[in-house]
């Protein structure tokens, strides 16, 4: 009798504290889902509005409102995206003491049901999404590291005669088409860099028809991953609210609102019709190479030496996860050399610099475009282009994996961090003359502070990202980088002009020709949207005049074969030579 009389207040205490933790979870639960977010990183920030956090005012221009509000908050602040908190990292500093000291715990990636459901789910519902937006997992490093092997600097070479190839179609395209008047470059830069990812990724080189269609699908592909758009991505009431419509569609017509049902599904819509575009090329070009391989192929390629090393371990899945990753790289670089060239095009001082740089190395000889690291002024300018565009604004967000405790603040495991990747480049305990475009900061010693030499410690700028999910192909961009710019420099001198009527009618893609750009080529003001996940400049004229037309007609002749494996076939480049790079 004594134990039952003692068991039931214990029971009775049990039940309570069950209900009160049940109603407290289902309030915590409820408040989210009509738009309240948790409130458990104590660091400072804008007030959020419920519902939306602070997508409202973001919506204005990631990099000009995430730069007023660090200015104000400090290294490290909180905001809410619909109803996720998320840690926004304003300076290197910042970066360092998470992405690197405590790497670990920030290689999660958040799932977003845009990016992560209707787009990478397109065509197969258990299709991943690329390697570098998956949430981490052991499969997830396994590819991360064979694919490190397959983007390393010494295996740079082994790609030599695409690279070439590639280069010498920009320079020709250039030379054939620059007496039609001042056009804007973006044409010729993205399909170039993007046809060299293909091109290295299946071991062919891509017709110029699928050339193109590969650079624009890409560009477009990437302005899928804009943070909270649309806002029913990040807002659970919202969602519930589109499942809704989309269960009550006919109902939702027959009242007349089919329109507003319509425009809800745009972005769905347009996400699978790329992701089916970039996945019917993608297989097409993979079956190709296995294709070859089965005859007894071995030109060098990154999925083919994938597929050589690994075997039968490679899934369908496995294959459209590498390839999408691989062959979207060069879009980047495109996006990069677009803003610098047009950027240049208004500074003949830095023309003329880069010339002189050039003749001090090669004297009268042609440059190599090949020798990535020969002259250090075109290196430096290339360094210099993605710290002061910072065209990844906002790099790909993490989500930490763990608790972490950064001096004191704990970030819960499951949250959203970012990089602020464009203040980042600008702090100026890191970097002098912060908004000033000097390529001099990058060379004799100096790594990002022009008036001292550096130790060269890290990263040199976060536009690649930083910590264990940086960018694995930061050798190919590089190279590219490099090698477009040293012959462009080399061959022509560069204006600013407007573009005309037909100017405007060429610019690649053709949405960026709705305005065009300052002569100063503004990273904020000249970005054709400011909420883009990569920042693309408005259309832009230039006008390229020959600097020896001669010159440059005999090497597109003939004078481009002494490009270093131009002209030998894929199969010679050989294990030793690839060692000796």
């Amino acid at each position: 009798m004594s134990s039952q009389v003692f068991d039931t207040p214990l029971l009775f205490s049990a039940a309570l504290v069950i209900v009160v933790v049940g109603i407290r979870n289902l309030a915590h639960h409820l408040l989210i889902f009509v738009g309240f977010a948790p409130h458990k990183v104590k660091l400072p920030g804008p007030r959020p509005t419920p519902l939306v956090g602070n997508l409202i005012d973001l919506r204005k221009g990631h990099a000009r409102v995430l730069g007023e509000w660090a200015q104000k908050y400090g290294p490290m602040m909180r905001i809410v995206i619909g109803v996720r908190e998320a840690v926004v990292l304003n300076t290197y500093s910042a970066v360092h003491k998470t992405f690197v000291s405590q790497g670990a715990a920030f290689q999660g990636r958040p799932e977003f049901h845009l990016w992560h459901g209707i787009f990478a789910q397109a065509l197969d519902e258990g299709a991943p999404p690329t390697i570098g937006t998956s949430p981490y997992s052991d499969r997830v490093a396994m590819y991360r590291k064979q694919l490190t092997a397959q983007t390393a600097t010494v295996r740079d070479r082994r790609y030599n005669h695409f690279a070439a190839r590639r280069l010498y179609r920009l320079v020709s395209l250039l030379g054939r088409d620059h007496m039609k008047g001042p056009r804007d470059l973006g044409f010729y830069l993205w399909t170039t860099a993007s046809g060299l990812s293909a091109d290295m990724l299946f071991g062919e080189h891509l017709d110029e028809t699928l050339t193109r269609h590969v650079a624009e699908v890409e560009i477009l592909v990437f302005r899928q991953r804009t943070l909270g758009q649309p806002l029913y991505d990040v807002i659970p009431l919202l969602t519930a609210l589109h499942d809704a419509a989309r269960h009550a569609a006919t109902l939702l017509r027959t009242l007349g609102m089919g329109t507003w049902l319509d425009e809800l599904d745009v972005a769905e819509a347009n996400a699978e019709r790329l992701r089916k575009q970039e996945v019917c090329y993608c297989t097409q070009l993979a079956a190709e190479l296995h294709e070859r391989i089965r005859a007894g192929d071995t030109t060098p390629s990154q999925l083919g030496d994938l597929i050589r090393a690994m075997g039968n371990k490679l899934t369908p899945h496995d294959e459209v996860r590498l390839t999408t990753t691989l062959i979207g790289s060069g879009m980047g670089v495109g996006t990069v050399l677009t803003w610098l060239l047009s950027r240049l095009a208004a500074e003949p001082d830095l023309q003329e610099k880069a010339h002189m740089a050039i003749r001090e190395v090669y004297g009268d000889e042609m440059p190599d475009p090949l020798e990535t690291d020969r002259v250090e002024y075109i290196k430096a300018l290339g360094l210099e282009a993605g710290r002061y565009f910072t065209t990844a604004r906002l790099g790909f967000p993490r989500e930490t994996t763990e608790d972490v405790d950064i001096e004191g603040v704990v970030i819960p495991a499951g949250t959203i961090v970012m990089h602020n990747s464009f203040w980042v480049n600008r702090d100026e305990s890191r970097y002098d003359n912060v908004d000033s475009f000097v390529p001099e900061r990058w060379m004799e010693g100096r790594y990002g502070n022009s008036s001292q030499t550096t130790e060269r410690i890290g990263v040199p700028h976060l536009n690649h990202g930083a910590g264990r999910r940086y960018c694995l192909g930061i050798p190919y961009v590089n190279k590219m980088l490099y090698g477009s710019l040293i012959l462009v420099l080399h061959f022509f001198d560069l204006d600013r002009a407007p573009l005309d009527e037909e100017g405007l009618a060429e610019v690649f893609p053709d949405f960026r020709s709705a305005e065009e750009s300052s002569w100063r080529m503004d990273p904020i003001a000249d970005q054709i949207s400011e909420c883009d996940a990569q920042a693309l400049p408005k259309a832009s004229g230039v006008r390229l005049r020959p600097r020896d037309r001669g010159a440059l007609q005999w090497w597109i002749s003939e004078g481009h074969v002494h490009l270093d494996q131009f002209d030998r076939p894929d199969e010679s480049i050989t294990a030793a030579g690839e060692a000796e790079g």
